[in-house]
């Protein structure tokens, strides 16, 4: 500010200046032209030259604008048809969230008539057309815009949505990979690419999705482990499906050294030590985990691969195996199922005596009714028993932690609702045993008309 009027102060300072000079010192300037002499003062003749000047200027200027004027009426009809073509993008994006479609639909052919890019209106045409339910025109701005650059991820994804609208998860998963390829920071698409090979049966794809999602902490590390060992199980079940009994053995010891409580990885492990000739290993890897977690099947696969016939020695199998974790309810059943084959009634009797105070369930109260129908002949105590296995918790079941269904078998991908590792060995919840009462009354019943 202060610099401008210096600037000023300056100026006028000179003009002053150049007038003080030209008044001290006056003068004529003659002009002759065609026989005429004109003798003017310095002074105006000096301000006639200036005005000259500036009529020549104006003129100038005047020619500048005649000449741009086309260019700058074309430039303020672009900017006019471009502040349209924002003003109706707006309302269209504000239509679709509403809901209109309608208005989304119109507003969107406004805008892709009054803009010249159409990476900005593809967007908004394609989730107008959606909300209109024409999916073969969204399919198409969809495919458009994967096609543009700066634009392929939207593109993708949009397919990718309508894909899994329609229930083709083969395209899907085609989509996804694609996808992710442009971007593997996107949570939600490392979500859905890894649902999708697990749900196909893809194990070392998730495998590697999921090493990529604990990279950027889409996982928990802890959760990551458990979720990798449940996919190295169904690797391992692949493998040895064709043949590659050593790979199998090398996924399922990783899985147990990820998940030292994955009882499926153990069973599977045990099967295949003895399938290789490798009794004394697999008997080993069932104990270890009876340690750490018992399972009824551990116990009968035991039992299955010693091979006994005499009952007496099924006991004293069931009890180094119980001795592995004494007080656990799982050993103190099977020791009473063996002392109950082997007519052991007082060792039966103990064992139940301490299930049916601590841990009553069905298969509990079904012992109790084979032990007093098998030691005393008491039709009418083992019928009671029976009764109350009818009305008691449900034995134990795989259950999934997502929908509820109860599977005997443990499978990676819950076989009702698709979701992943989510089976757990447990009592089904109180619902879910309502349904199974039916066929587990009339079992019970059955056995009880045997019994009479």
């Amino acid at each position: 500010m202060f610099g401008r009027i210096a600037k000023y102060i300056i100026l006028l300072l000179l003009c002053v200046a150049v007038g003080v000079w030209f008044a001290e010192n006056p003068g004529v300037v003659s002009v002759t032209w065609q026989g005429l002499i004109v003798d003017v003062p310095i002074a105006l003749a000096l301000i006639a030259f200036l005005i000259v000047i500036g009529m020549c200027a104006v003129l100038y200027r005047f020619w500048l604008f005649i000449r741009r004027s086309p260019q700058v009426i074309g430039h303020y009809r672009t900017e006019k048809r471009t502040h349209q073509g924002y003003e109706s993008l707006t309302k269209g994006l504000v239509a679709v969230a509403a809901g209109e479609s309608g208005e989304a639909i119109k507003h969107a052919r406004k805008a892709q008539s009054l803009l010249k890019d159409p990476s900005l209106t593809m967007l908004l045409s394609a989730q107008a057309a959606q909300l209109e339910g024409d999916d073969k025109a969204a399919m198409r701005f969809f495919e458009e815009m994967s096609k543009t650059k700066g634009m392929e991820f939207l593109g993708l994804r949009g397919l990718f949505n309508q894909a899994l609208a329609r229930g083709d998860r083969e395209e899907a998963l085609s989509l996804a990979q694609q996808a992710y390829k442009i971007k593997p920071k996107a949570q939600w698409l490392a979500q859905n690419l890894f649902d999708l090979q697990v749900q196909q049966g893809n194990w070392a794809e998730a495998e590697s999705t999921l090493e990529s999602s604990i990279k950027h902490k889409f996982v928990e590390s802890q959760s990551g482990k458990t979720q990798k060992a449940a996919l190295m199980v169904e690797r391992a079940r692949a493998a040895e499906a064709e043949g590659e009994l050593s790979g199998a053995l090398n996924l399922l010891g990783l899985a147990l050294k990820l998940d030292p409580m994955r009882v499926p990885a153990a069973l599977m492990e045990a099967k295949l030590f003895a399938k290789t000739n490798k009794l004394r290993k697999a008997y080993s890897v069932i104990e270890d985990m009876w340690a750490r977690l018992p399972h009824p099947d551990l116990y009968d696969l035991y039992q299955d691969l010693h091979g006994e016939a005499d009952a007496l020695k099924r006991v004293k199998l069931a009890e180094k195996l119980a001795a592995q974790n004494r007080q656990h309810v799982e050993s103190r059943i099977i020791i009473a199922r063996a002392a109950l084959d082997a007519q052991l009634w007082g060792e039966a009797r103990d064992e139940l005596e301490v299930l049916i105070k601590e841990a009553p369930s069905a298969r509990v109260f079904t012992l109790q009714a084979q032990l007093v129908e098998t030691e005393n002949n008491d039709m009418r105590g083992a019928r009671e028993w029976l009764k109350k296995a009818t009305e008691a918790a449900a034995n134990p079941a795989w259950v999934c932690q997502s929908c509820g269904d109860v599977s005997s078998q443990w499978s990676a991908v819950c076989g009702k609702c698709a979701d992943f590792d989510t089976k757990q060995w447990q009592t089904p919840p109180q619902a879910i045993r309502a349904e199974l009462a039916a066929p587990v009354e009339a079992e019970l019943l059955e056995e009880s008309a045997k019994l009479s």
